[in-house]
């Protein structure tokens, strides 16, 4: 991705910290203590740009279409979602 250029899909997970840290949501610009629940965004899987959110914001960007996930985004491109990676030790057996 260039720079300036905006991300054409985010990767989210989950987060919560017990750092006495504060961050500010991009979303609605307020204040998000670390060890409240939250998420971090990073666009296309960029960790080194990740930002903390509260997770009712990106709830809302999601539901009005503005914070797309990776699997998001492929469905948009009429691609199918990527499959998740299946442990040797937690395939089950082939029944014959």
């Amino acid at each position: 991705m260039a720079v300036g250029e905006s991300p054409r899909w985010w990767a989210v997970r989950r987060a919560g910290s017990s750092k006495p840290a504060t961050y500010r949501c991009p979303f609605c610009g307020r204040l998000l203590h670390a060890m409240s629940e939250h998420v971090l965004i990073a666009p296309e899987g960029d960790s080194s740009r990740r930002r903390h959110a509260h997770a009712a914001c990106v709830a809302r960007a999601r539901a009005v279409g503005t914070l797309l996930t990776l699997d998001d985004w492929r469905a948009a491109q009429g691609l199918s979602p990527r499959r998740r990676l299946r442990l040797p030790w937690r395939r089950r057996p082939a029944t014959e």
